[in-house]
């Protein structure tokens, strides 16, 4: 990681982060430890769970998750990034402002969070130990 002053072309501070592309995906049986995921109580079938869904006691028997994240150079799954590549066509442009410029390159094993900005909930953590083998970074 480095932090810098250089000269640009607008005001405000700028982060630059380079992450490798990665797939990961996973799928769970939560019954395997109901206590971690919050089924003990409705998976125990020696008494009856959800009155307000039958007359008949009912309990879960079975509970499975599954997920993936892929990040690569159009962006983190279902999301799309719309990317240009420019090239000069007059005299440069001035660069009045002075500016903090922080880069970030993140290496190989790392993990991951995606976060919900309002709530700050994490939405999905994830561990990438092999990302895609010579697969260029996405910025």
């Amino acid at each position: 990681m480095s932090v810098a002053q250089v000269r640009a072309t607008e005001p405000g501070d700028r982060l630059d982060v380079t992450v490798p592309r990665f797939t990961v995906s996973s799928t769970h049986d939560l019954l395997r430890l109901p206590e971690v995921f919050g089924l003990a109580t409705v998976s125990d079938t020696s008494c009856g769970h959800f009155p307000g869904i039958s007359p008949e006691p009912l309990a879960v028997g079975q509970a499975t998750q599954a997920a993936v994240a892929v990040f690569s150079a159009t962006g983190f799954e279902s999301a799309s990034v719309t990317a240009f590549d420019a090239v000069g066509g007059g005299a440069p442009p001035r660069e009045p402002y002075r500016i903090r410029r922080v880069r970030a390159v993140f290496g190989r094993p790392f993990g991951f969070l995606t976060v919900e900005r309002r709530s700050r909930m994490i939405l999905t953590a994830g561990w990438v130990a092999d990302p895609e083998a010579g697969a260029p970074v996405a910025r």
